[in-house]
């Protein structure tokens, strides 16, 4: 049996690194959901933003990815999104239009989550079962 080349070893390093890193991503993605949850029962409006922002640090790499290609600050991209959503928690008065603007950021996010791939797994009735 021959020996795998070089480049063969060294891909697969690669492809286990990846997944390695999208496994603690998503990870971390969770425990920071678990805690956003918590902030928003609680009615911790700013430490819940703030969870929020590192949530968006997480995910940003890829929506700035997904943004290219469309023109810098227009409604299409994530980021110029983003900003706008931030401009709606900055200018809220009171906690109620506080909490309901936070609320749209983390929906935002958790849609973005899904559209980038990191979210739950999807499946559909035409998919063959595996798992018997």
């Amino acid at each position: 049996m021959e020996k795998p080349s070089q480049d063969y070893d060294s891909d697969k390093k690669d492809m286990t690194s990846d997944f390695n890193e999208a496994k603690f991503q998503i990870y971390r993605l969770h425990i920071l959901w678990l805690s956003c949850n918590a902030l928003a029962q609680e009615g911790k409006l700013l430490e819940w933003k703030w969870k929020l922002d590192t949530i968006w640090r997480e995910l940003s790499p890829d929506a700035i990815s997904k943004d290219k290609g469309k023109e810098n600050n227009t409604k299409e991209t994530y980021t110029y999104r983003m900003k706008v959503l931030n401009g709606k928690i900055a200018e809220a008065q009171g906690n109620n239009a506080i909490y309901n603007a936070i609320q749209e950021k983390e929906i935002f996010l958790r849609c973005l989550q899904e559209e980038v791939g990191k979210g739950s797994k999807k499946s559909y009735e035409d998919e063959e079962d595996f798992e018997e």
